[in-house]
């Protein structure tokens, strides 16, 4: 099959580096040439620039010494005079050369910054994955995730069958490769856990003791009691996962960690390895003695460094994992060449969850904020750049999925059909648009915390859908609880501890979500991806 990566890890050294690069360049080049900006122009007003704002640092330093001296002089009263007929003068003057230059070099930036903004004006949310699109024919992303492809998910692939309801999506990325449609999804993940508060006292005393002589004497004694309490605890954090929806092994599931194997020794790699082929031969004698189906495949290597061993369906298991699959698998986890073991994985039967530690807390997308510029130098470095690793990040998320062949088969079109809805955006898109809005409108106004949005349909109308935002936070009171500590007196004492109550708070907000060009007569609250959530 044309384009299909059969060695995801050789076919980005090989090919899919060199020619993503290639076309990043070729992209910013075009719009360079579209621009007309005149780049040698730019670069002498950049330099000018770079110099004032130098010059102004050592002005500033040479005021602050001069300042320095002044106060020295001013503390030995016969040198005011001095101070009066030729310091002050000097810190004056310096002070209108630091004046004009700063108001000179503002000057140059907005020269600087006019010269670029043709070129800053080409930029849009689409240029990254447009050039993905070019380098990988068979990759394609949405404009945005609809309810059609998030009900397809669902219906045909088992998408969501956890719940999500202490989860709030704050952005998305869909499309589909060769046809299996994916979700890169960055969620706030809210938690319940527990913290521990500390209370302190300080006691004093009087006691009698006897001296070295065998004479009674006092002395006065102290002692800092500590107490402590745990309490319930909200905590958040963030997560990007991406998503993959393949018919290959449709029942089996299965789990394994990221270890960073990439980082061992080879000595290291096979202890470990032996240490964990003596693991599968205990677990395949288990599964003999009680008649279960696990048999370890004949690689020991893919068996120990993949890790699967949590599988509730062997044959499917065995189906996906063909020897090339299993090749290419222990390639990627040992390799140094992206970023070795650092993803988990985990199938769900049809869906497939890749959750990688280099794609925590990147952006999904690039916007032309990420390149803009005075700078005709810096916007390049930015395009350049932060599209290569923009490109190596999404690459490498879908590597340990196109490593197995199966999964970049297209998906048979004998599926159950997709209802036809009146909504037209995924819950999940009207909750990260929700997530942009200002606070203050969205969640309770005694919220102290970060808040889980969800979003439920109301209606729609016109290609505007009507979205019931409903906000999870917290108040928080402050409690003291009182802990009775023993002291070193013999006594029993009150010790205070300050704790804090987190107290749940709900409110909801109706809003619309539609694309921004029917949003831009409303009152337009947040915008992304060309969609837009506003009132009337």
């Amino acid at each position: 099959m044309e384009s299909v990566i059969y060695n995801p890890l050789e076919e980005f050294e090989g090919k899919y580096k060199n020619t993503h690069f290639d076309k990043v360049n070729a992209f910013f080049e075009k719009l360079v040439k579209q621009s007309g900006v005149n780049i040698e122009q730019n670069r002498e007003t950049v330099r000018l620039y770079n110099e004032y704002k130098e010059n102004l640092l050592k002005l500033r330093k040479k005021l602050n010494w001069w300042r320095f001296l002044r106060v020295l002089m001013c503390i030995t009263i016969l040198l005011i005079p001095l101070v009066i007929l030729k310091i002050t003068p000097k810190i004056k003057a310096i002070r209108a050369d630091i004046e004009k230059a700063d108001m000179r070099a503002d000057e140059l930036l907005s020269e600087a910054n006019a010269q670029m903004l043709p070129l800053n004006k080409l930029f849009t949310d689409k240029d990254a994955i447009n050039i993905i699109e070019s380098t990988i024919p068979l990759l394609s992303f949405d404009d945005c995730f609809s309810v059609k492809q998030e009900s397809d998910m669902k219906i045909n692939y088992d998408f969501c069958e956890y719940d999500d309801s202490e989860e709030s999506t704050l952005d998305v990325l869909a499309g589909n490769y060769n046809e299996n449609p994916f979700l890169f999804e960055n969620k706030l993940i809210h938690t319940m856990g527990s913290e521990t508060y500390h209370g302190y006292k300080t006691i004093h005393w009087t006691e009698t003791y006897r001296d070295s002589d065998g004479k009674l004497r006092t002395r006065t004694r102290s002692e800092t009691l500590h107490a402590t309490v745990t309490k319930p605890k909200p905590f958040y954090n963030t997560q990007v996962v991406l998503n993959y929806c393949t018919q290959g092994g449709p029942d089996l599931s299965f789990s394994r960690d990221a270890s960073h194997l990439e980082q061992k020794s080879e000595r290291q790699i096979e202890k470990i390895i032996k240490r964990g082929e003596k693991k599968l031969k205990k677990k395949t004698d288990k599964a003999i003695s009680q008649n279960d189906d696990f048999v370890s495949m004949s690689n020991s290597d893919f068996e120990v460094l993949f890790d699967a061993l949590d599988r509730d369906n062997e044959v499917q298991f065995r189906t996906l994992f063909t020897p090339l699959a299993q090749t290419n698998m222990v390639d990627l986890i040992l390799s140094k060449t992206g970023y070795g073991d650092d993803f988990n994985f985990i199938k769900t039967k049809r869906t497939n969850k890749i959750i990688s530690n280099h794609s925590q807390g990147r952006v999904l997308n690039l916007l032309p904020e990420n390149y803009i510029s005075y700078s005709f130098d810096i916007i390049k470095e930015n395009f350049v750049g932060k599209n290569t690793e923009f490109f190596k990040a999404i690459y490498f998320d879908f590597a340990p999925l196109l490593a197995i062949p199966m999964y970049q088969e297209r998906p048979v079109h004998s599926l159950k059909p997709i209802p036809d809805y009146s909504q037209v955006y995924s819950l999940k898109e009207s909750e990260a648009l929700a997530n942009m809005v200002d606070y203050k409108y969205v969640v309770h106004p005694n919220t102290k915390t970060e808040a889980i949005l969800k979003s439920s349909f109301v209606g729609s109308q016109n290609g505007i859908d009507e979205t019931c935002i409903t906000a999870y936070s917290y108040d928080i009171e402050k409690r003291i609880d009182i802990v009775v500590v023993h002291g070193g007196d013999g006594r029993y004492h009150d010790v205070p501890v300050e704790w804090d109550e987190y107290l749940p708070l709900e409110a909801s907000n109706n809003f619309y979500v539609s694309t921004n060009e029917i949003a831009k007569s409303a009152s337009v609250m947040a915008s992304r991806n060309g969609l837009s959530i506003f009132n009337f």
